[in-house]
């Protein structure tokens, strides 16, 4: 599992994504704010992503669906009421993940100087 998994998680550390574990112990990055349970994980195989949403009416998950398919070119995988998931090439992932607030914010200071005091 540690193999399989490797790629997903420097993926998600070179591109400052908000790395976790699901509860069955695999890497995910998970979204922040209202949408929390949104998510990118891996399974696909290397290269490939995928995206899992849920949304509290069908017709937002509806409009939501329509974007990840005509706008960032994500394949619908499985297709529910209020949820779905969706799969994507690694690099095209990168602006779903920022539409979806799974990439972290930047730093607010680029170089403290308190942080190199001791060094």
């Amino acid at each position: 599992m540690k193999d399989e998994t490797s790629w997903f998680k420097l993926f998600c550390k070179q591109n400052r994504l908000r790395l976790s574990m699901s509860e069955d112990n695999w890497p995910i990055a998970k979204s922040i704010g209202k949408w929390s349970e949104d998510q990118l994980f891996e399974g696909f195989g290397e290269g490939i992503v995928g995206v899992h949403v849920r949304r509290e009416s069908k017709m937002q998950y509806t409009h939501l669906k329509k974007r990840l398919i005509k706008k960032f070119g994500c394949e619908l995988h499985q297709d529910g009421e209020t949820e779905g998931t969706f799969t994507i090439n690694a690099w095209s992932a990168i602006p779903v993940a920022k539409h979806l607030k799974i990439i972290k914010g930047r730093a607010k200071v680029e170089n403290p100087e308190w942080l190199h005091k001791d060094a």
